[in-house]
């Protein structure tokens, strides 16, 4: 019994002269100073896309119901965290002479935009949050064949507000467009979409995503260009304030690699206020809004970077 006390002893005593010597090589307690922790997102991004177009399709009013090329492509730079500056640009190719005497054929449209992104997540697991985008766009129509003040550049300006509640459910989105150019009129886009994701499966499903929407257009009376009859009743009048039309979506995405994939899309437009339908009776020619109620869709190439 004495032996086994004297080797107890030993033992604790070698316990505490460890620990000792392990507090003596560790450094000092300091004051505690925030780690910056890496990030995995790269500082430049971007995407795009270019595809062809059964149409033109602009807020559920068909600009042009004969094929187009349409395309986007937008870099950003990551500043601070969860917030971005960046710089993009869309186009359109009219593939027929149906505008050809007011917007030329090839390229006649740019829109170059400079946008801001901020997302603000409400839980550690960063499953919900709050994106916004502000954008401030410039249209350009070069072969524009109308008198002009800037000469044959007809040009017109938007000043966008999208805010979108991401979540793994239901994802309810509005953005607020004010032109304040021409018209100084204000529309908002606004309604829900759910991506479904194949990540899971095995097969070549697995890099297939399927996104449905449904979008709902209103505006006021003095946003009238894109619609039917410019936003004029056959009286001539203005039409007033209103719910203007509803687009319901299917988008796929395809990615083949990390940086290339495919697209395809169609929609279902229908024009809702009642005055606009009676308006696009009265329409003609290349005029907007002409058909009340149709199908779109497209399909083309994406890339990232």
């Amino acid at each position: 019994m004495k032996k086994l006390m004297i080797a107890a002893a030993f033992f604790a005593a070698g316990t505490v002269f460890a620990a000792e010597a392990e507090k003596a090589e560790a450094p000092a307690p300091q004051k505690e100073v925030p780690q910056i922790e890496e990030s995995d997102d790269p500082i430049v991004w971007g995407f795009g896309n270019y595809g062809i177009y059964s149409g033109y399709q602009l807020y559920g009013s068909l600009v042009n119901s004969q094929p187009t090329m349409q395309g986007y492509l937008e870099a950003n730079v990551n500043l601070i965290d969860n917030l971005s500056l960046g710089i993009g640009c869309w186009s359109n190719t009219d593939l027929t002479d149906k505008r050809r005497s007011s917007l030329g054929k090839a390229f006649n449209e740019y829109d170059p935009n400079l946008h801001f992104d901020y997302k603000f997540y409400f839980d550690d697991d960063e499953k919900w949050a709050l994106a916004y985008r502000t954008t401030f766009v410039w249209y350009y129509y070069p072969h524009r064949r109308h008198d002009h003040l800037w000469g044959s550049i007809h040009t017109t300006m938007d000043w966008n507000h999208y805010f979108e509640l991401q979540n793994p459910y239901l994802t309810p989105f509005i953005n607020v467009v004010h032109e304040y150019h021409e018209s100084d009129g204000n529309l908002l886009q606004f309604g829900v979409k759910r991506t479904l994701a194949f990540a899971d499966r095995q097969d070549f499903l697995k890099n297939l995503t399927i996104t449905p929407s449904a979008t709902f257009v209103w505006r006021n009376r003095n946003y009238g260009w894109c619609f039917p009859n410019f936003g004029y009743t056959p009286e001539g009048e203005k039409i007033n304030s209103c719910l203007a039309t509803m687009v319901l979506e299917l988008d796929f995405d395809y990615q083949i690699s990390d940086h290339f994939g495919f697209f395809a899309k169609v929609a279902s437009c229908t024009t809702l206020d009642g005055d606009m339908r009676d308006a696009a009776d009265y329409a003609s020619g290349p005029a907007y809004g002409k058909y009340k109620d149709f199908a779109w869709g497209g399909l083309g190439i994406t890339v990232k970077f």
